[in-house]
């Protein structure tokens, strides 16, 4: 996994600090990286001609202006101003490129034809300084330049995303987005996950580590996971048996093919035995067990998706849950609307996973006393009010489904937050959650800490979602078979 961090300014100036280095310094090595990634494309792809640089009026504008120095004379370059430096390096670098003759245009002229011969566009205009809102003439430059049929790369951070990784309608969308130093958290919200394309991380004049590393105060605000941190069940021994793996229960309540699609999940990611408990007649694929009463022995508990919300069968599984607080137990969907989830939280937090979308996580916000929240407002805020709910509750994982998923837990002494950013647009479907809450009660059946569980379905579930061939039409189905053969 690598480090995210919440604001990398403090890095900078310990860098400085550390390694002798100046602002200039840093600032050339960031202009460097951007040009590698121009000659690599021009050479990978289509040949580049036509470059156009949108700078800003401060360091991340300066970027800009020493970007179209050294590009010079290998390519026909363009800066359109977006507004006067003001920062003392802008000014620098900006008389800098217009001495080595850099093509400079206000953005209040017609720059139409310069944008539509563009092989290569390079957002340099805020950076990870947005806030606030945007000014108008910004905003229709980069809507126009998102209709453009070129490629497009984004300096830092995509202009229009805030350090939250929110903002408004406008942003400039990136095919590639070159962030500086350190990778950022705010470049893995939900909503920035449409505006930066692949996303890679520049050296300024040290290694990564180095510069990560240049203070003991600057912790990361959280963990990106990789493929690497996924701990599939795979089977090492031989002399096994079912009971060696577990036995998951499941819930089924008003909408049982909730709980089917989730028990369905669990069977075809490792569980040895799954059963269904229902008091209804329900159509169960016949590899799994039912019944209308829970096993003598099981491993874990997964109840709440389609349950139903207050009522008498669900008052039954949290009961079953609390007198059981060494059973590990995940909990879903409808429970996040209902009050006695405080007594869950309250009586057995450390051994208990939940996995609330983003309208659940309001709502169980809410119920915990900590704020009532719009449904944006919690995908804004999401690691912040993660964090809010896990110190309160030491030990429970937190898992919030999203465009890029993130799990939580707070030890009693340290708060971790892990973003899992391979979900695919396909995932967009009912019964996804459900197959998510499956595997993770797969993996706890299997013995895996909450956490490990979580972290392990969430990238399983996501690495699935990749081999669907058609971003469309993925059942449930489809998605659970896809992570059997991961």
């Amino acid at each position: 996994m690598q480090k995210l961090y919440s604001d990398s300014r403090l890095l900078d100036a310990s860098s400085r600090a550390s390694y002798g280095l100046t602002e200039e310094i840093m600032m050339e090595n960031a202009a460097c990286a951007l040009e590698q990634y121009i000659n690599s494309y021009s050479k990978t792809s289509v040949p580049v001609k036509n470059v156009v640089i949108l700078c800003g009026d401060g360091n991340n504008g300066a970027d800009g202006y020493a970007l179209s120095r050294r590009l010079r004379f290998n390519y026909v370059v363009t800066v359109i101003q977006c507004a006067e430096p003001s920062s003392q390096l802008c000014r620098i670098q900006a008389d800098r490129a217009e001495k080595c003759g850099v093509m400079i245009s206000d953005i209040n002229h017609n720059n139409f034809q310069t944008l539509n011969e563009a092989h290569i566009i390079i957002d340099c205009i805020f950076g990870s300084g947005f806030h606030g809102e945007m000014e108008e003439n910004i905003q229709t430059l980069i809507n126009d330049i998102n209709t453009m049929d070129c490629y497009k790369i984004a300096c830092d951070v995509p202009s229009g995303i805030d350090s939250n990784g929110c903002g408004g309608e406008t942003a400039f969308s990136a095919d590639l987005t070159v962030t500086m130093g350190s990778l950022k958290l705010c470049l893995y919200s939900d909503h920035a996950k449409d505006f930066c394309g692949r996303i890679v991380c520049a050296n300024l004049g040290v290694s990564r580590r180095l510069y990560e590393n240049s203070s003991s105060k600057v912790t990361p605000a959280a963990f990106l996971l990789e493929e690497s941190d996924m701990n599939l069940p795979h089977r090492t021994k031989q002399c096994v048996n079912k009971g060696t793996f577990g036995h998951a229960v499941f819930a089924a309540g008003e909408k049982p093919g909730a709980a089917v699609i989730a028990a369905s999940a669990a069977l075809r990611f490792g569980a040895g035995l799954v059963s269904v408990i229902t008091d209804d007649k329900i159509n169960v694929p016949p590899e799994l067990l039912i019944s209308n009463s829970i096993p003598q022995k099981y491993s874990s508990i997964c109840f709440g998706m389609g349950l139903g919300i207050k009522t008498q069968r669900s008052a039954s599984w949290f009961d079953l849950a609390l007198s059981n607080p060494e059973i590990p137990c995940i909990a879903d969907a409808d429970v996040f609307y209902d009050e006695r989830i405080l007594e869950l939280l309250e009586t057995r937090a450390k051994n208990t996973v939940l996995t609330p979308h983003p309208k659940e996580f309001a709502s169980l916000l809410k119920l915990c006393g900590l704020g009532d929240y719009q449904v944006r407002e919690t995908a804004c805020g999401r690691p912040s009010l993660m964090e809010d709910f896990c110190r309160k509750y030491p030990g429970c994982v937190l898992l919030v489904k999203g465009a890029n998923e993130m799990t939580g837990t707070f030890d009693g002494k340290e708060f971790k937050l892990f973003v899992n950013p391979y979900g695919m647009p396909c995932l967009a479907k009912a019964g996804s959650g459900d197959v998510l809450s499956g595997m993770t009660a797969a993996l706890l059946a299997q013995k895996y800490s909450p956490l490990e569980a979580a972290l392990t379905a969430s990238l399983a579930h996501s690495f699935a979602s990749r081999k669907i061939e058609c971003d469309y039409s993925m059942t449930p189905d489809d998605l659970i078979k896809a992570a059997g053969s991961l």
